[in-house]
């Protein structure tokens, strides 16, 4: 570094192995003209912390930022403005709910020139009580005054956030969560996987919101089906769904892995990936599986119709549907050709989710604040 480069402080609640997170890390490693620190809360795995500074990007732990605590966020907002006056960042970037307010409130304490803030997943859903929506919404509102860009990952997400009374149009941006999309295509199928193919896949961390109970409903109602699922991550809920697979009598159909940190092979040993979450900004994990040749069953929520168009590369069905699960699980795992087709139209959609196209947007967002 030469000490000229602009000075970017990115702010994440939790630096675990999730999809908001591979992008923050993606955008400080893709780009080479700023000075990058990246900042996280209590929960943090020690790998991801190596991996940045591995890179030369140095990490802040911030163990008063936890995932929905009110009580330590006003202590959290007093002692990162103290920590943002110190350091005198040109932008400071935050990412998902609760770093999102607890960062952009400490930045307006500190007087930070530039505020970013990237939205990775709508915060209000079905499934989170009326109370705890209506007061991050009114948090979210707030936040957008000490705002100078909300980067959405689709327009879906931005169009719902000005409906709800969040921001401004002009603050708005979208910019698509970014894969490297050649590790997909490229990738050998792993030779380790249970159960046998065709395989339905189901990746990420395994906590409330994703719909793992959603999938295992529908397994159950399929009874005897020719195939296997397998459910890959680690999280909160591996020991409940673990009792829970064995409790409905499903332990030679669906098998959880763990994490795994070889998913390009994961998925080019797959035939179907389901992604049946309540809430999602626009998934990752939908990409990968579109770089692989996958067709997709998952909700039609937030960004996910901009990755999946339904008929077309796989299917939307409505949030907590095990019913349309079901059959549309039925349909792909009994027809070979149909799941052949959809890869391909998948594979031509991805291209738009690149890593080099993020990075490149975000570099445009950073340099529009900055010369403004």
């Amino acid at each position: 570094m030469t000490g000229s480069e602009p000075r970017v402080f990115h702010l994440i609640t939790r630096l675990l192995k999730g999809g908001a997170e591979a992008k923050t890390i993606a955008t400080v490693q893709g780009l080479d003209d700023y000075a990058f620190t990246v900042g996280y809360g209590a929960e943090y795995d020690q790998e991801q912390v190596d991996l940045l500074e591995r890179d030369g990007i140095e990490t802040k732990r911030f163990p008063l930022i936890r995932h929905y605590n009110p009580v330590t966020t006003v202590p959290a907002v007093l002692s990162l403005a103290q920590y943002l006056r110190r350091e005198n960042f040109d932008i400071v970037h935050t990412h998902s709910t609760e770093a999102g307010i607890i960062g952009r409130f400490a930045a307006a304490l500190a007087g930070v020139p530039n505020v970013v803030h990237t939205v990775h997943g709508v915060p209000f859903a079905d499934d989170r009580s009326d109370s705890l929506n209506r007061f991050v919404l009114a948090c979210e509102r707030q936040a957008a005054t000490y705002t100078d860009r909300i980067v959405t990952n689709a327009d879906v997400i931005a169009d719902d956030y000005l409906e709800r009374g969040i921001g401004r149009p002009e603050q708005y941006t979208t910019v698509y969560s970014g894969v490297d999309l050649d590790a997909f295509a490229d990738a050998q199928p792993a030779d380790d996987l249970p159960g046998e193919r065709p395989r339905v896949v189901m990746v990420g961390r395994l906590a409330d919101g994703k719909g793992h109970e959603v999938l295992l409903d529908a397994v159950e109602s399929l009874g005897d089906f020719q195939g296997s699922v397998c459910i890959v991550g680690d999280g909160p809920l591996y020991g409940s769904l673990v009792a829970a697979v064995e409790d409905r009598g499903l332990a030679e159909d669906v098998f959880l892995t763990g994490f795994r940190d070889d998913i390009p092979r994961v998925l080019a040993a797959s035939d179907v990936l389901v992604l049946p979450s309540f809430r999602e900004g626009t998934p990752r994990v939908i990409t990968e599986a579109m770089a692989s040749g996958l067709p997709v069953v998952a909700t039609d929520i937030a960004g996910i119709p901009e990755q999946v168009e339904d008929g077309e590369n796989g299917y939307l069905i409505p949030t907590g549907d095990s019913d349309a699960l079901a059959d549309r699980l039925e349909r792909l795992l009994a027809d070979e050709e149909l799941r052949e087709q959809m890869g391909v139209r998948g594979l031509k959609r991805a291209d738009r989710f690149s890593v080099a196209t993020m990075v490149d947007e975000l570099d445009e967002v950073y340099q529009e604040l900055l010369t403004e």
